[in-house]
């Protein structure tokens, strides 16, 4: 109603942005200028202070030139600024400096050559005079400025992160600076301070989900910035959720941190909440042992965190992904709890949401979709038409969410000369709902993709795992695809179709649904040029492994190398006791299994898929083991194999027999390979006395086990250069680059489970054992064995829960296993470690929760074996019987037990003449060392004496 006003209003926002701006210039020219500290709106709109003297800065932006009613009262200020330097109140030599975007007029530039001009004053502009320039140079729009600050940037050691989203962070953060509503900035930048202000922001930054390259607002799209606590943000699955989250990220002032709840377990996600927070925000050591206390539960680390939070004055947002998965108890525990966080909650319109508005009190936030206005937008950058009813028609259709839409606007500009209007009559006719037009159109995007776009979406629907673009491109090119120019296209025709998600590190994957159509048309060419293609993406992804190890591409890995029958490979990692901690078995026993039985294949290769197929065999007390045993022993029988390749087999069915009992076959095979590990190497002879001490483990002499697995620990830990002192009180990340240079991951491994024989064996003794596991967790860790951390752990919980040390045992869960799981995704470990969480919830006397997490597992039911099934059922009446007859008495420790525990763990195992401790004889010289060498006592350890 009043244009005037509405000019005002504009051109104080777009002078403050400039402002803004041209700081952040100043905050990523600090190093190169040497300043010391930069304010914001003090006592000028900029001060910079350099070492003995101080520049007062007036920002200015005008449509027109500058004159000099503009500068005028900023002339007179400077006058009172300079006055305060002569009486000594300000320390240094003051400098003043009016920076704009505009030439100053005639009547202006008259003053400023006249020889009256204060001496200390200038005024820079764009095309000023640059040998006096010593700040960063103005720029003449806002759009430059903001591409000035981009370029500058782009210099920061942060190749992951786009320089136009640190910017606009930045930006963000000289606003909030600005209001003096941050007490840890004070308006003022501490120069020795960016580095880690940048990289703490690159950091969040990096956390959170990239936006899409040209991101367009949907229809009374919320505000990410309201300073309200929480925030209940709802849309459909494919409303944009996450995209909104990451372009208003870009703009809000303080840290924002995101996390995906999806997989996390109602209990356990203030655990998770309080863990991730601490760890990005609270990055040195002693801060976080204020915060991780022991004993403490998620809600109260989450107290304190909050508290300490506050006290730095910092504004941290937490935006929680997929809460409706969620019980709403658990979100409402985390937010009570934190009371001094802010939550952002994204989730689609169903689960307990409804159950969160009316306990939080918030009112939800949907994301509409984009209005026809938007669509229309879209359509006239692709060359498309329509009216508002054709672009209203769209929406009903896809309900207007933008990747549906931006792929109807594909299909009506290549099949329907752009009109919208004759692409909607058509998906009117065949779409009864919402799911089924959404289907149709993903798949008949793809099919009208211009050719060489298509070809390339086709070779990466084989690819379900990240790259980096540098190696899809590799890729691409190895199977004929385009050169890196046009690739470069493709991907950003991809993207703007919504069918190429994009990750941090610069990494690409099609999109899922996208994967799916891209196979089905790849196959159209023929079995010959899929596996060319195969080969080309396994070549890549065996390189990527190597350099950049992640399970998933492991997995990809060892599909392809099946597909292409690269047996040689599949086997020689299938002999790899690691390879089997991964999850990935189902990928490859198929192939081992055709590959075992092809008389063609060299019997070396057959005897190895055979190890493998045995060992996992094993690993489940399955019968076939027995088979492979049989089948391993004929193979060395008919081709005379060496002495490593019996040693394989005759371990095996030693420990086989041993399991069933037969103590004189077990035995009679122990004998009879002590000779042949004499000429073996050192490795070899510690993996057989290993595998002897678990046969006398299994064959109930867990005193002789003992007596074989100490020194054998002492020697692990001598080889990889650590010492349960060392250990102890360190998790695994802290070890790592403790470990002696060039240590063999094996060696890790071996020695977890040595640790691990020696906890069974000193509870069959009825000794207490409480580091053994625990530290078997963190070697397992180390050495990338999660199948063994998962049962260790599972065990370690155990042995709480039977000591009555149920806090312990929910720790555990909650701070190691828990976590673990979410990492490592194996689905064989899914129910048993959740189950088992539940049952340790009801030990808490969180009964309600227990329940509810057994619901959730319910219909995994069906497809467990027999034996879980009926563990699953002991499971839920435990549970029941909890809640009826509650639970024993907790055991609390008696002061200073876990120091002495911590005493007496360290001697047991680096003692190295253990054996001879255990009261039993010593040998005599020339009889066999107790260490099951195999060696005499005179030749072994009795050299020691």
């Amino acid at each position: 109603m009043d244009p005037t006003q509405l000019v005002r209003i504009e051109a104080v926002h777009r002078g403050f942005l400039f402002q803004h701006l041209y700081t952040v210039q100043c905050l990523l020219s600090a190093a190169a200028l040497s300043a010391q500290s930069i304010k914001v709106e003090s006592d000028e709109d900029v001060e910079m202070l350099f070492e003995g003297r101080r520049i007062y800065i007036q920002v200015k932006h005008r449509k027109q030139s500058l004159i000099w009613n503009d500068i005028e009262s900023a002339i007179n200020r400077f006058d009172e600024l300079r006055d305060a330097h002569h009486r000594g109140e300000r320390e240094g030599k003051p400098e003043f400096l009016i920076v704009s975007n505009a030439v100053p007029n005639d009547p202006l530039y008259a003053k400023l050559v006249a020889v009256d001009w204060p001496i200390d004053v200038r005024i820079d502009w764009p095309s000023a005079d640059i040998t006096a320039r010593i700040l960063p140079a103005p720029q003449s729009s806002l759009m430059e400025a903001a591409q000035a600050a981009n370029k500058m940037a782009e210099s920061l050691p942060f190749a992951t992160l786009s320089p136009e989203t640190l910017v606009w962070k930045l930006a963000g953060l000289v606003s909030l600076a600005a209001t003096g509503d941050d007490k840890g900035l004070n308006h003022t930048f501490q120069a020795r301070d960016l580095p880690r202000l940048f990289e703490q922001l690159v950091l969040q930054l990096q956390y959170l989900p990239l936006p899409p390259p040209l991101y367009r607002v949907q229809q009374h799209e919320p505000d990410l910035s309201t300073g309200e606590r929480v925030r209940l943000i709802v849309g459909y699955s494919g409303a944009g959720k996450t995209s909104w989250l990451a372009q208003s990220a870009q703009h809000a002032p303080g840290a924002i941190l995101y996390l995906d709840v999806a997989d996390i377990p109602g209990p356990a996600l203030a655990n998770a909440v309080a863990r991730e927070t601490a760890s990005r925000l609270l990055r040195t050591g002693h801060r976080l042992g204020e915060v991780f206390l022991p004993g403490a539960s998620g809600r109260e680390i989450l107290q304190l965190l909050s508290r300490r939070l506050a006290e730095q004055g910092e504004i941290v947002t937490v935006a929680l992904d997929n809460i409706h998965q969620l019980p709403a108890d658990d979100i409402i525990g985390v937010i009570q709890s934190a009371r001094d966080i802010r939550f952002v909650l994204l989730g689609r319109p169903e689960g307990e949401v409804s159950s969160l508005e009316a306990v939080l009190g918030v009112t939800r936030e949907a994301l509409q979709g984009w209005s026809a206005d938007t669509v229309a937008a879209a359509a006239h950058i692709e060359d498309c038409q329509g009216d508002v009813s054709d672009c209203q028609r769209l929406i009903d259709l896809t309900g207007g969410l933008p990747l549906f839409v931006l792929n109807a606007i594909s299909i009506a500009k290549s099949d329907y000369d752009g009109s919208l209007k004759r692409l909607g009559i058509d998906l009117a006719r065949s779409a009864h709902t919402k799911e089924m037009a959404q289907d149709l159109i993903l798949g008949r995007v793809f099919e009208r993709l211009p050719k060489i776009v298509g070809e390339v979406a086709e070779l990466l629907s084989l690819c379900d795992a990240p790259l980096k673009r540098e190696e899809a491109q590799s890729y691409v090119a190895a199977a004929e695809g385009p050169d890196q120019t046009v690739f470069a296209r493709t991907l950003r025709h991809l993207v703007s179709q919504g069918l190429l998600q994009t990750f941090a590190d610069d990494r690409i994957k099609l999109h899922d649904a996208a994967r799916a159509v891209g196979k089905g048309r790849l196959l159209l060419h023929g079995a010959e040029s899929v596996k060319a293609q195969q080969e080309a993406l396994r070549a890549v992804v065996q390189k990527s492994l190597l350099e950049n190890w992640h399970p998933a591409k492991l997995s990809l890995f060892l599909r392809l190398s099946g597909q292409v029958g690269r047996l040689d490979i599949l086997v020689e990692m299938a002999t790899e006791e690691l390879f089997h901690e991964m999850g990935v078995w189902p990928e490859v026993e198929a192939y081992l299994e055709r590959g075992a039985q092809d008389a063609k294949v060299p019997a070396m290769q057959r005897l190895k898929a055979l190890d493998g197929l045995a060992f996992a065999a094993m690993k489940v007390n399955s019968d076939r083991a027995v088979l492979w045993l049989d089948q391993m022993d004929a193979l060395i029988t008919a081709h005379d194999l060496g002495a490593e390749e019996r040693l394989r087999a005759g371990m095996k069915r030693m420990n086989l027999l041993a399991d069933i009992g037969d103590r004189q076959g077990a035995m009679r095979l122990v004998d009879t390979l002590r000779p042949i590990i004499r000429d073996l190497p050192l490795g070899h002879q510690r993996v057989f006395r290993y595998n002897v001490a678990c046969a006398e483990l299994a064959l109930g002499d867990a005193d002789a086990a003992t007596r074989l697995i100490q020194p054998l620990i002492s020697e692990y830990y001598e080889l990889i250069g650590l010492t349960p002192a060392m250990v102890m009180g360190r998790n695994a990340p802290d070890l790592f680059p403790m470990l002696r240079k060039g240590v063999d991951a094996d060696d890790i491994k071996h020695l977890a489970d040595s640790l691990d024989v020696l906890a069974k064996a000193l509870d069959a003794l009825g000794q207490p054992s409480p580091f053994s596991r625990i530290h078997a967790l963190k070697f397992y860790d180390l050495a990338r064995a999660p199948e063994s951390l998962f049962r260790v752990g599972q065990d370690l919980v155990d042995q709480f829960v039977r000591r009555h040390d149920f806090d312990g045992a929910l720790n555990m869960m909650e701070t190691i296993v828990l976590p673990q799981l979410r990492q490592w995704k194996l689905a064989d470990y899914l129910v048993p470690v959740r189950s088992q969480y539940a049952v340790v919830l009801a030990y808490c006397e969180r009964y309600s929760e227990a329940e509810a997490e057994m619901e959730r597992l319910e219909p995994y039911k069906t497809s467990l074996p027999p034996a879980r099934q009926s563990e699953f059922e002991s499971q839920r009446n435990l549970i029941e019987e909890l809640r009826t007859w509650g639970p024993p008495p907790k055991w609390v420790p008696p002061p200073g037990l876990l120091e002495r525990a911590a005493r007496l763990i360290g001697r047991a195992v680096s003692a190295p003449d253990a054996p001879g401790r255990s009261g039993k004889r010593k040998p005599r010289r020339n009889e066999r060392c107790l260490c099951g060498s195999g060696k005499k006592f005179k030749n072994c350890h009795g050299r020691q004496n």
